[in-house]
């Protein structure tokens, strides 16, 4: 067992600290800084201090936050004082929805051909020449060649191919697989078997009830861990050293806290890994996990699983106090629950994992447990949902209602539930680098013109007041892992509603509404404070503010002053964590 320290014992410690004395005034005696910074520019995510030049620090904690004049009566000998000559400040950064555990533990045969043909060939070679491979897992398919309406790919094509071994190949969008007949029947899918959840968790079927090959959401994940286990030591290491390099580049772009979003069975993996970079010294960041409920069963195991995982691998930096449940799927894969048809299938009925009356109970045990929710909602129905349950949940718990609810995604919200979220205080999380589009964007013909238009849109919940939260979402890997992790690009994203330029051989077009656009302050707010309160952690970090914990970014070019297509290659000249500089290094200090 390892001991669990908490965030909020450590706070209140922290905050008593900050009222000893050691010489003053009136018998009230000053607080003495190790640290000053000066003669900066900071952004305090702090609204009622929105500016200011100078912060002073004593054992990792803020004790002051102003002019010049007023740090320097925190100065004694022993004060390390640095003048940072007009540089910007802001807080540590918190990535409210990442996956770095998650990557690389898939791994998949290349398939990059867009036609037919040419597709099913490259699996036929993929199979000839990886005759020892028990599955072939594959990617990637694409969707705008197979999925019409709710028609999808079917098993007999892959069959002509792969016979004879289990095939899963995953669409470019991850979130449904085409799996052969021999793979359905190694995992046991056949005419008899129960959806998780249709029209979510669900395998699509003929008109005779046959699985088609078609496998959507949770009803896939669900195999994996027991299909796919990652039992091969250089795959194992494979990963463990992706998780670090995430870290590395989380924390070397001054994100200093991230809430995981979940591991799809891989759990024990990932967390036992990440328990031991902890004791090992090795973890850059604060680390909340998580448990997934992506088929409706595992919403009876979440408690008792993050009982577990406290127990198993909590520590300080790691620690379990939210859960992840994915209330519908994606506009791409037709699994994301609208309150209208698609445009193109005016036959899909929308439906989420859990009914408003399940959620409702479910919340309620949170609650009872002191647990949070984070909750996958891509369309207006699977939000109309999630608030009517919250609401439910509010009546019959009253002011003994614990449980803090962050809805993440929100390609679609009706516009008159954005009032509902503001009233029922639930946290709205976006990804800023999904605010783009291109010419021909497909979900412009499956959705309409007038749904394409307030897609993904943040800024009338901020007008509202609401707690907008902002994240990376990455966890693929590759050559573009550094751009999607980090938190600049989804500020430049954010910023314009569209690629940087030239980024894309397309042209780069602005995402509407054009209103959409959120000013700096705004982003950077969701990135620091409202992430802070997402994770209950507001009374800690996410604000540069007396009291709480030193975590801070400085920049030698101000993100506000540069061009707005160059916020995404900005990188901080030195981050503080709790005070102590962990990346890069402060200019000399100034001469006593």
């Amino acid at each position: 067992m390892r001991l669990k320290v908490y965030t909020s014992v450590a706070g209140l410690l922290g905050i008593l600290a900050a009222s000893c004395t050691s010489g003053g005034d009136g018998g009230v005696d000053q607080e003495l800084a190790d640290l000053i910074l000066t003669g900066a520019t900071i952004f305090t995510s702090n609204p009622q201090q929105a500016w200011a030049e100078s912060v002073a620090v004593k054992d990792g904690r803020v004790i002051y936050v102003g002019d010049a004049t007023g740090a320097a009566r925190f100065r004694a000998d022993h004060t390390s004082v640095v003048d940072l000559d007009g540089r910007l400040v802001i807080p540590g950064l918190i990535d409210s929805h990442a996956h770095p555990g998650y990557i690389e533990v898939e791994q998949y045969g290349a398939i990059d051909e867009a036609d037919e043909e040419a597709m099913l060939d490259a699996v036929r070679a993929y199979a000839d020449e990886h005759p020892d491979e028990q599955w072939l897992r594959l990617c990637c398919w694409p969707v705008s060649l197979y999925v019409k309406g709710n028609q999808g790919p079917e098993k007999q094509k892959l069959d002509t191919v792969v016979p004879d071994r289990p095939v899963w190949f995953v669409s470019e969008w991850w979130h449904s697989g085409w799996l052969n007949s021999k793979a359905l029947e190694v995992l046991g899918v056949d005419k008899d078997t129960v959806d998780p959840k249709t029209g979510v968790a669900t395998y699509i079927r003929n008109e005779n009830g046959e699985p088609t090959g078609w496998v959507k959401e949770g009803a896939g994940w669900q195999h994996f861990a027991e299909h796919f286990p990652i039992d091969d030591e250089s795959h194992k290491r494979l990963q463990q050293e992706n998780i670090v390099t995430a870290l590395e580049l989380l924390s070397e772009s001054g994100v200093t806290t991230l809430y995981d979003a979940g591991n799809f069975g891989f759990d024990d993996l990932v967390y036992e890994f990440i328990a031991r970079l902890e004791d090992e010294g090795r973890l850059p960041v604060r680390y909340e996990g998580t448990y997934q409920v992506f088929t409706p069963e595992r919403r009876h195991l979440a408690v008792s699983e993050m009982a577990r995982y406290r127990r198993e691998y909590g520590g300080d930096r790691l620690q379990f106090n939210t859960v992840k449940l994915f209330m519908d799927g994606i506009y791409q894969n037709r699994t994301s629950a609208l309150l209208e048809p698609f445009v193109d299938d005016p036959s899909y009925v929308g439906e989420t994992l859990l009914s408003v009356l399940e959620l409702r109970d479910f919340l309620l045990e949170l609650s009872a447990e002191q647990l949070d929710i984070h909750i996958h909602t891509e369309g207006d129905l699977a939000v109309r949902r999630v608030l009517d349950a919250v609401e439910s949940a509010q009546g019959i718990a009253r002011d003994d209602f614990y449980t803090r609810v962050t809805i993440s995604h929100l390609g679609l919200i009706d516009p008159t539930d954005l009032s509902r979220i503001a009233e029922l205080g639930v946290i709205c999380n976006f990804t800023p680098w999904w605010f783009t589009t291109e010419q021909g964007d497909p979900e412009r013909a499956s959705l309409g013109d007038e749904r394409f238009g307030r897609m993904f849109n943040p800024k009338p919940l901020i007008d509202l007041g609401v707690d907008v939260t902002f994240s990376s979402d990455e966890w693929w890997g590759g050559e573009r892992l550094s751009t999607y992790l980090n938190p600049y690009f989804g500020m430049q994203v954010g910023h314009t509603r569209r690629y940087p330029g030239g980024w894309r051989e397309q042209e780069e077009i602005v995402r509407p509404p054009a209103d959409g656009q959120l000013g700096l302050e705004q982003l950077i707010m969701g990135y620091t404070q409202n992430g802070a309160y997402q994770l209950r952690m507001e009374d800690e970090i996410g604000s540069i503010e007396e009291g709480k914990r030193a975590d801070l970014i400085v920049f030698d070019d101000n993100l506000f002053e540069i061009d707005s297509d160059k916020i995404w290659k900005a990188k901080p000249a030195v981050v503080l964590m709790d005070g102590d500089v962990i990346r890069g290094a402060l200019p000399d200090e100034k001469q006593k």
